[in-house]
């Protein structure tokens, strides 16, 4: 009797532990998914699980900013390099929740990633240097399944006054370095705690620093700085050389004098052919100083459409002969603030242009 008694305790030990070694797993089902066939291989596919609770509050923040974009996009770029795009589907992030979120960019709040009351950071006296938090998530299909296989955070800093206030003065970039070295760590210990991230804390985590454009300066200077990818432990952290750059610009000039030269003589050419005012302005986009693709507006006044396919035609030609570096270029032409044209050409292919009519 007392064999069988041992037996029965045995086995429903064993379920015990192999059903709480299955909770670990996250499984979901959905019929909502997006091929990005038509994109390039740096892109993920997109599977629909709940909407984030963090849509409308970061949109609120950063929508009306170039932030809006780079934050998405940088964060798929970086979470590349551990989750390929091959092998995974990419979602927004289920499990940071905007209460949890709330209470980290709170100053008095157990899990904040503020400052501690007190602390002085370049001369400016309990600053407020958390923003967002976002959090994108990766998984792998079987079937009809989706298995959760880890998930990319990502810390916004943009400095302001205790009260939340811009700055007089922008805080130096390497005072915000050294938090965000600190906050990233932060956030993992919080992973590890807090049973919002219960699906989370065993599987892999990349964890990221953006500095948010200092508005005071520019429009579109905010980039990644900073990057931790966590496996079982906190990992090392490597600093992230990304920036986007204005054409024309004394920065661009500075970063990349070539392109900047080519720029100039691609618009220089558009204002000798055009009757009426012409202008031109590039966003360029950096990574290791390299330049990876640019996006240019170019402003006319046209009065017939032979006008408008003739400069769409020397901007299509300037931007498949002119730039030395091979990188992807799109060019939207307007006239009278009116998208009239696209110019495409994406690294290592000819160029394309499409009128819309």
């Amino acid at each position: 009797m007392k064999r069988i008694i041992c037996v029965c305790m045995s086995f429903l030990l064993l379920l015990t532990g192999c059903q709480s070694s299955q909770d670990t797993v996250e499984e979901e089902t959905t019929n909502n998914t997006a091929s990005m066939e038509s994109f390039d291989d740096t892109y993920y596919n997109i599977v629909k699980f709940e909407d984030s609770e963090l849509r409308e509050d970061f949109y609120l923040d950063y929508g009306a900013t170039s932030d809006f974009s780079s934050i998405g996009r940088g964060l798929q770029i970086l979470s590349s390099q551990y989750f390929s795009t091959s092998d995974h589907y990419m979602s927004e992030g289920q499990y940071l929740k905007l209460a949890l979120k709330q209470e980290m960019v709170k100053r008095d709040s157990d899990y904040s990633l503020q400052p501690a009351a007190g602390t002085k950071i370049a001369n400016v006296s309990d600053p407020t240097m958390v923003q967002q938090i976002q959090e994108q998530d990766f998984w792998e299909k079987s079937g009809d399944k989706y298995t959760l296989k880890g998930a990319s955070f990502v810390i916004v800093l943009d400095p302001r006054d205790k009260n939340n206030a811009r700055l007089k003065t922008q805080m130096d970039d390497q005072s915000i370095l050294n938090y965000g070295y600190e906050c990233s760590e932060k956030l993992y210990e919080i992973i590890q705690s807090h049973e919002d991230f219960e699906k989370l804390k065993n599987l892999p985590v990349l964890i990221t620093i953006y500095q948010a454009t200092d508005l005071t300066e520019s429009t579109v200077d905010g980039n990644y700085i900073l990057k931790t990818y966590c496996d079982g432990s906190y990992g090392n952290s490597e600093e992230v050389n990304f920036e986007t750059v204005l054409f024309s610009s004394t920065r661009a000039e500075e970063l990349d004098a070539t392109t900047s030269n080519e720029f100039d003589i691609i618009k220089s050419n558009l204002k000798d052919a055009a009757t009426e005012a012409a202008g031109l302005v590039g966003t360029a986009r950096y990574q290791n100083g390299e330049i990876q693709s640019m996006v240019i507006e170019a402003h006319l006044n046209v009065k017939t459409a032979t006008e408008l396919m003739y400069l769409s035609s020397i901007l299509a030609n300037g931007v498949d002969t002119r730039f030395s570096s091979d990188f992807d270029i799109k060019v939207l032409i307007y006239s009278q603030d009116e998208l009239q044209a696209i110019v495409i050409k994406d690294r290592g292919q000819d160029v394309k242009s499409y009128y819309l009519y």
